[in-house]
């Protein structure tokens, strides 16, 4: 038969269960670690903030100027190497090397290479045939500018193409039925002084027997003299 419980008895039940609760504790909490789902291992090093394939920061980054590697040439297209420059037109296009620019008046011509439309852009529109892009030199002009190519010109924004930032006018005239819409894209610091020229000649669609002709498509063609700029290659100023 089981005696009276004492004082002492109770406390050192007391003492053997919280033994147990604390030790059953300590087994719960002791889980192994979840397993990880990724496959490679965690790295202590930051991220990079070079892209692949780039250097690593603090290495000069070799760079190439426009005027050393012309731009790749499209099918159908050819590079024309002059002094001082290169471009690029489509096939179709007619080049002049003997170009003249007269409009300034006596003693002011303005040479440089040529590249006519082909007949194809003006036959049954009321384009010029003699509408042209040209690659104009103005030796002893410094500054660089757009408006010395221009008998009245007018400042356009500068902008900025394949990696040449040019100065930019635009001019115009009219007479006889005929407008001529000129703009020049002058490659600033260039030595000498180098610009582009679209010369685009249209006759007043007004004057021909209604349905004979169409007008022309002028954005396009701008499109089309803006692309062979694109190509332009500047050799470094001497």
């Amino acid at each position: 038969m089981q005696g009276p419980s004492t004082p002492f008895n109770q406390w050192a039940g007391f003492r053997i269960a919280l033994v147990l609760a604390v030790a059953a504790g300590a087994l719960a909490g002791c889980k192994p670690p979840a397993a990880s789902t990724s496959s490679a291992p965690p790295s202590s090093a930051p991220p990079s903030s070079e892209p692949s394939g780039e250097p690593a920061s603090g290495q000069p980054v070799s760079t190439v100027p426009p005027s050393s590697t012309p731009p790749p040439v499209l099918a159908g297209w050819i590079r024309y190497s002059e002094t001082g420059f290169s471009v690029a037109a489509p096939q179709a296009f007619t080049p002049d090397p003997a170009h003249d620019y007269t409009a300034l008046g006596p003693g002011k011509d303005i040479k440089g290479f040529a590249l006519t439309i082909p007949a194809s852009l003006a036959k049954g529109t009321n384009l010029g045939a003699d509408s042209y892009i040209a690659v104009e030199t103005l030796p002893g002009t410094s500054p660089c500018t757009a408006s010395a190519f221009l008998d009245s010109p007018t400042a356009a924004p500068a902008v900025t193409t394949g990696g040449i930032a040019y100065s930019v006018a635009t001019g115009s005239d009219a007479g006889a039925g005929n407008f001529y819409d000129e703009t020049v894209y002058a490659a600033q610091g260039s030595s000498p002084c180098l610009a582009v020229r679209y010369f685009i000649h249209s006759l007043n669609i007004g004057n021909f027997t209604p349905g004979t002709v169409k007008a022309f498509d002028h954005a396009a063609l701008v499109a089309q003299f803006d692309a062979i700029r694109a190509t332009l290659t500047v050799d470094p100023a001497k």
